[in-house]
């Protein structure tokens, strides 16, 4: 029998299982860029108003959080949109990678289902290669979307296709990653943890890499998958050739992920698992410290990953004033107007930032999922353990968790914003406009929680449902009214832009509440198990 019988028929079965989680991310990540591009064609319609954002742009907390900024000389629409949009979207396919190739292989040995399949016709190397097929035509579906968005938006061919193979490679290179993550660990829980680590470690490095080279780049930079498809300079002088460094790197992971399966049982990891104390400490003890151990790796990634974003953001205060002096026209885009332009813009990237939050708590609420398919959830339920306990448990540790990283944002940019503005104040404000935005992070982790526990099947919606809210909340000022209605961010005031209003956030708590409630009645009253 060849290692690879029986990859087509699994490769097929993957892509099936995947029908519906491949559309809504190729949907929402291409659709989320396309939306972006053609959003700033309207707000930055001519050269004066690009080049005015240019010069924001090129400062060094603008080229931490964005990249490293070509083509500044020239500021053309497509520069913008490979300066300022290429970088998230390149974090937002890795993430999508990183969920998907960890669900076809650590996850599928978690559960058993490996095992039972590898008892048949199957090679060894059949579970692998059809888990990144199905994690390869995601990606290859995203760059396809991406580059007929663009166009349709106007961007020019050579560009569009650079930017797209860029992010294709960076998908490819985290497929691989996550490939090999799953080959190390036993639980599916920490290879995805060790891939969003992954992912945020090269967004680190390539902000702290631009930072200290500009264009060229430093060491940093050239080490991190991002900073290699952001070098092609896409739309400016189109480069290729960093390309190939993502492609070799993506072929030598996946021939150690290769290579890895057969020095390890299946269902084992190569790393074996630490063992633990004979007794447990009381504080170890109950589903809540026992949901809050396991979590604790994604809620750290999630956590440093965003207080490291929210940095350079607080810190672009001055400049965002300026900017919104040299072209009044733009603060109608902004919460409060010309007179509080930074704080209006404060308010904008909360919104992005706290949105990230939630993104952990949808990763977080799709690994309860798994603990039930893998079997765990029956065998606690088995013990003198309620439903609504189990659930209730671990809903606690992912509001707390969500609100935490909330909450963390606000702190990360009230304390640079504090320096760079020369305003103690900032950071007060800033801490309570992220507790602002509280029971909005509340009402999307109820949402997560309700569709786990009367319809866990539509779990992966919930990622294209996350993608609206980002819009709404980051273009609610160019959107129609209508747009933003099924976002809670849409009825909170716009903190610290705009004055407090108590009585929607009374409303959101409740609601939050409400779904919570609805989450374990559901729960308790449907099977448990695959």
């Amino acid at each position: 029998m060849s290692q690879l019988s029986g990859t087509g028929v699994l490769a097929e079965l993957a892509v099936r299982t995947d029908r519906v989680r491949i559309p809504v991310w190729t949907v929402a990540v291409a659709g989320l860029t396309v939306l972006l591009a053609s959003s700033y064609s309207t707000i930055y319609p001519t050269a004066e108003s690009r080049q005015a954002r240019a010069e924001l742009i090129s400062s060094p907390a603008a080229t931490a959080l964005a990249g490293p900024g070509y083509g500044l000389d020239d500021y053309t629409l497509g520069a913008m949109v490979a300066n300022e949009i290429a970088g998230m979207t390149m974090v937002a396919v890795a993430i999508m990678s990183v969920l998907l190739v960890t669900r076809h292989l650590r996850t599928e040995e978690e559960t058993g289902r490996a095992e039972l399949v590898r008892a048949g016709v199957v090679g060894r190397y059949a579970g692998i290669t059809a888990g990144l097929v199905s994690a390869a035509l995601a990606n290859v579906f995203v760059a396809l979307l991406l580059v007929i968005g663009l166009l349709a938006v106007g961007l020019p061919p050579a560009g569009s296709l650079n930017m797209s193979a860029g992010v294709l490679v960076v998908g490819l290179v985290f497929t691989s990653l996550s490939a090999l993550a799953s080959q190390l660990t036993e639980h599916a829980r920490a290879a995805s943890g060790a891939g969003i680590c992954a992912v945020v470690v090269a967004y680190l490095l390539r902000a702290v890499g631009d930072v200290q080279q500009g264009h060229s780049g430093s060491l940093l930079t050239w080490v991190s998958p991002i900073g290699w498809s952001q070098a092609t300079r896409a739309y400016v002088d189109e480069r290729w050739w960093p390309l190939l460094i993502g492609v070799v790197a993506a072929a030598l992971t996946v021939v150690c992920a290769y290579a890895a399966i057969g020095r390890r049982d299946v269902g084992a990891g190569l790393l074996p698992p630490r063992g633990g104390r004979a007794e447990a400490s009381p504080r170890l003890t109950g589903v809540t410290a026992l949901a809050a151990r396991q979590q604790r790796g994604q809620i750290l990634a999630w956590g440093v990953g965003v207080f490291a974003l929210s940095l350079p953001i607080g810190s672009l205060g001055r400049q965002i004033s300026d900017f919104i002096e040299q072209d009044p026209d733009l603060a109608q885009l902004l919460p409060g107007g010309a007179a509080a332009a930074a704080d209006g813009a404060f308010a904008l990237y909360l919104v992005f930032l706290v949105v990230m939050a939630a993104m952990y708590a949808v990763g977080a609420v799709v690994s309860i999922r798994s603990e039930e398919s893998s079997g765990r959830a029956e065998e606690a339920l088995a013990t003198p353990v309620s439903r609504a306990q189990w659930l209730g448990g671990q809903l606690v540790v992912i509001a707390v968790a969500a609100v935490t990283i909330a909450v963390a944002a606000g702190v990360g940019m009230g304390i640079t914003a504090a320096f760079t503005l020369s305003d103690a104040g900032a950071l007060g404000r800033l801490i309570g406009a992220a507790l602002n935005t509280v029971p909005a992070v509340l009402v999307i982790v109820g949402s997560c929680a309700a569709v786990y526990g009367l319809i866990p099947r539509a779990l992966p919606a919930l990622w294209a449902f996350v993608g609206y809210v980002l819009v709404a909340g980051m273009f609610g000022e160019v959107l129609p009214d209508w747009f933003g209605i099924l976002s809670p961010f849409h009825y909170t005031p716009a903190l610290p832009a705009e004055s407090f209003s108590a009585a929607p956030l009374v409303v959101l708590l409740l609601l939050a509440a409400a779904l919570f409630l609805a989450a374990v009645a559901g729960f308790r009253r449907r099977d448990v198990g695959p």
